[in-house]
Order: C-alpha cells, then sequence, then structure tokens
C-alpha cells in the first residue's frame, strides 16, 4: 500500500509537495567455518552464502505543509527471501524546532545505531557486534516524541515512545509469534565535539509461541501435576526491561565505540535475562580503517523453580526437572573480529572482516570470514 501511494505520488506529483528518494544497498557474503559440519552464526554455515549481507532499501520522504512530513522505507533482504517490507511508515508533526511527534510504524530504538542499522555505510562494521545487536525485530508501531535542546556544549535529544509489536523471531531455533504489548521507552543522546553518548530504558509485556519441542514438554510437565511450573516457563504476559548504555568516540582518525546491555525477565521463562556487551578499536588511515572489536554474552537464567518440580517417582522427576532447564533458552558467546574498510569510491565502501567466535554452551567455536560492498545513493 505505502509502495503503491509513493508510486502513485511519484507519477501525478502534487502542487504542494515533492518526494524526496534516497537509498541504500549492500552485496557481498561469507562462511562459517565450525567445529561441527552442521554449526551455524549469524545465517551462515560452511557453504558461501549471500543472504544474510544482501539488502536494498529506498526511503521516501515528502513535505506536506510547514509541520507534517511523511516518511516511508522499503527494504527486501535476502536473509527474509528479498520480500519487500515497509521498515518505516511514519508522519512526522513538528511542533515547534525543537519538538517533534511521529506516528505510525519506527525503529526500535535499542541502539545507537538502530535508526540506521540496515544501512551498511553508516558504520565501520558489516554489521554491528551481533552478540549485542541480537534482536531479530527492530520496529514498533505507536508514536515517539523527539525533543531536542543544548545543555552547555552538549547537543542533547530526548525521546520517548509507546507502542506495540507483533512480528515474528526464534526460539530454540525456530520461527514463533512475537508480540510486545505496552511497548515503551525513554532514550537519551548526548554529543559534544567527538564523543557521543547513549542511554536507554525500554519495558514492554512480552508475548511469545513456545516452539513445538518446547510444547511437547510443558504439555508433558501439565499431565503430571505440574502446571505451575508449565505456566511460568510459557512466555505470556511477561515483564521484560531491555536497558543499555553506550559511548561513541571519534577522534583524531581515531574510533572507539563501546556499549553495555541487560535485558531483565520479571521472572524465568523459556526465555532468560541476559547480559552483553563490546569494545571497538579502530584508526583511520586515509581511505582505509582498520578495527578490531571483542564482544561478549551471557545468558543469566535462574534455575531456582525446578527444585519444585515433582513426577510419579523418582526417575521421572529427575528427567522433567532436566527437560525444565534444557528447555530455557541460554547462550553464551565470546567473538574477537578484526575488519578492514576501505572507501572504494564516492559513498561506497568495501569491508572485510574475520572472526573468532566462542560458544561456551554447547562448545561449538568457529571462524567466520564476510565481505561487503556498501554503498549510499
Amino acid at each position: 500500500l505505502l509502495g503503491g501511494i509513493l508510486c502513485a505520488g511519484l507519477v501525478t506529483g502534487t502542487a504542494q509537495a515533492d518526494i524526496n528518494i534516497n537509498g541504500f544497498a549492500s552485496v557481498g557474503g561469507g562462511w562459517f567455518n565450525g567445529d561441527t559440519t552442521d554449526a551455524t552464526r549469524n545465517g551462515y554455515d560452511q557453504h558461501f552464502s549471500a543472504d544474510p549481507v544482501n539488502k536494498l532499501g529506498l526511503q521516501f520522504s515528502s513535505v506536506v505543509n510547514d509541520q507534517i512530513t511523511a516518511t516511508g522505507q522499503l527494504l527486501a533482504k535476502g536473509s527474509k527471501d528479498y520480500d519487500i517490507e515497509a521498515a518505516w511508515a511514519y508522519l512526522s508533526y513538528a511542533v515547534n524546532d525543537d519538538l517533534d511527534v511521529r506516528a505510525g510504524r519506527l525503529r526500535s530504538p535499542f541502539f545507537p545505531y538502530s535508526d540506521f542499522l540496515d544501512v551498511g555505510y553508516a558504520y565501520p562494521w558489516i554489521t554491528p557486534p551481533s552478540d549485542v545487536y541480537r534482536f531479530v525485530f527492530d520496529t514498533v508501531e505507536g508514536l515517539d516524541l523527539l525533543y531536542r535542546t543544548d545543555h552547555g556544549d552538549w547537543s542533547t535529544t530526548y525521546q520517548v515512545y509507546y507502542g506495540r509489536l507483533t512480528d515474528e523471531t526464534t526460539l530454540g531455533g525456530e520461527a514463533v509469534d512475537l508480540d510486545l504489548e505496552n511497548f515503551g521507552g525513554v532514550n537519551v543522546t548526548m554529543n559534544r565535539d567527538w564523543l557521543t553518548l547513549r542511554a536507554s530504558y525500554n519495558v514492554a509485556k512480552v508475548n511469545v509461541a513456545a516452539p513445538s519441542a518446547a510444547t511437547t514438554f510443558l504439555n508433558q510437565l501439565i499431565a503430571t501435576g505440574n502446571a505451575d511450573a508449565a505456566d511460568q516457563l510459557n512466555v505470556e504476559e511477561e515483564d521484560g526491561a531491555f536497558w543499555g548504555l553506550g559511548a561513541l568516540i571519534d577522534y583524531d582518525d581515531w574510533l572507539f565505540n563501546t556499549e553495555y546491555t541487560k535485558i531483565e525477565m520479571d521472572e524465568q521463562s523459556l526465555i532468560s535475562s541476559d547480559k552483553a556487551w563490546y569494545a571497538m578499536v579502530g584508526r583511520r588511515f586515509d581511505e582505509i580503517t582498520v578495527h578490531f572489536t571483542y564482544s561478549k554474552q551471557e545468558s543469566e537464567p535462574d534455575y531456582g523453580f525446578v527444585d519444585a518440580i515433582a513426577g510419579p517417582d523418582a526417575p521421572t522427576t529427575a528427567a522433567l526437572q532436566a527437560g525444565a532447564r534444557s528447555a530455557i533458552v541460554i547462550s553464551e558467546t565470546t567473538t574477537m573480529a578484526l575488519g578492514v574498510r576501505y572507501e572504494l569510491a564516492e559513498a561506497t565502501s568495501l569491508k572485510v572482516e574475520a572472526s573468532k567466535i566462542e560458544n561456551d554452551i554447547n562448545d561449538t567455536d568457529g571462524t567466520l570470514i564476510a565481505f561487503a560492498v556498501d554503498t549510499v545513493f
């Protein structure tokens, strides 16, 4: 619908508004050489694949009048079979020079790079560190307020948003439905010369459908008189919170980025609380940027409720308790990545990265090699 409206606007035009079009694209590929032949990471396996990198986006904006602007972004990704989706679709109302109100489909503002997460040209890596940028959903349908002001030498943006997200996510290796109700938060970004600081706090009522294997086990718990444990493991109306802190430095050709994030679930379910962080240092040499990133993610499960699970006999009790522990999705990864970015031409960069990845949960380690050409137009 959005594409049709925008295309119609391009054909017919209006006397009052022009449509501005910008775009971005990434092409490339890579492969993951793991300890086992079926090991995967970030959509890569032992065979070369371009799908995790390839994408094309077009962004449309039109100034409707002195106060209202319409913005849309159409995006096609190889990782989603190149299906075209409206990543953005919102109206912006300028209350005054400092305050905007936006309504529609917006980016979920978890991270400093959230607004341009798909624009590979905008950051040093092929993609930001996946140990930290670990969400497969990145939109919210609702409204936000953006307030810009200065505090001394600091330019500051405050964002408050509220809405809902219905999408799909991956749980236990299976695509399942996701519903974030009462989804909102507050974000503050402060910039001064070469330093950018950001703080983010977000909350939601989390609903995630159980994958098929977990559903079978949950039914088994109910059948053995452990309905309370099954209810706790189900991700229904769970209070979830995400907060993050970040610092981005670009000083005299030196780059230093770091972020720390934490997911907190009100009670243990199939999804665990976890924490993650990364630190990146880089150096520009004319058209070449070399960077190194260390990142780590660690789940923080609470198995306290497992001891209350009981079966009709000791072996069944032990099996049910072990099943409850294994049903909880956890991970612990450490990644060391070395990358090079070369400014190939105007608004176009070539990137090559090698990442050593250690998975401490299933002892599956490996090396990820990837490259990408990013451009904006």
